[in-house]
């Protein structure tokens, strides 16, 4: 059996309002395994983009994490716990956009009909490396392809 890419386990993501406490994300367990592509589906309102968020610690307040694990397994060491990471921190950030991505399924952040997801996903990967890596290595056109992306769908290289 091969070791998870991402190990989401019992997450727990509330919201603190003046009219009470919501519960978003209730308990929710998923595991990504290499090469393998989930998706997220179900009712509108029922906790898949605060559970992508959560992933990716960038749940607007009043909303936090209030338990779970969400276990990734970088490529080189040890799984790290997302939950336990600041969301500003210099670990968290090298993770985000570049080994975990987020594409919301907004119509004004959409992919265009008119332009391949394979490019689109390239050009998005091209101007996240000059930003956040100006030095490190640019991703290869077939690196890209390889990976597969698609709205409300977590993937694994």
């Amino acid at each position: 059996m091969t070791t998870p890419v991402l190990e989401v386990k019992d997450l727990r993501v509330h919201f603190f309002l003046d009219e009470g406490l919501v519960r978003a994300v209730d308990g929710v367990s998923f595991d990504v395994q290499p090469g393998q592509v989930v998706g997220i589906v179900g009712e509108s309102g029922c906790g898949k983009s605060v559970t992508m968020k959560a992933i990716l610690q960038i749940v607007e307040p009043p909303g936090r994490i209030v338990g779970g694990q969400i276990l990734f397994q970088k490529s080189s060491g040890a799984p790290v716990d997302l939950a336990r990471l600041s969301p500003k921190s210099a670990e968290l950030r090298a993770i985000r956009g570049a080994e975990i991505a987020l594409i919301p399924q907004e119509p004004m952040a959409a992919f265009s009909p008119v332009h391949s997801v394979g490019e689109q996903v390239i050009e998005a990967l091209r101007l996240h490396e000059r930003q956040w890596r100006p030095s490190g290595p640019r991703l290869s056109r077939t690196e890209a392809r390889s990976m597969t992306v698609g709205a409300g769908c977590a993937s694994a290289p």
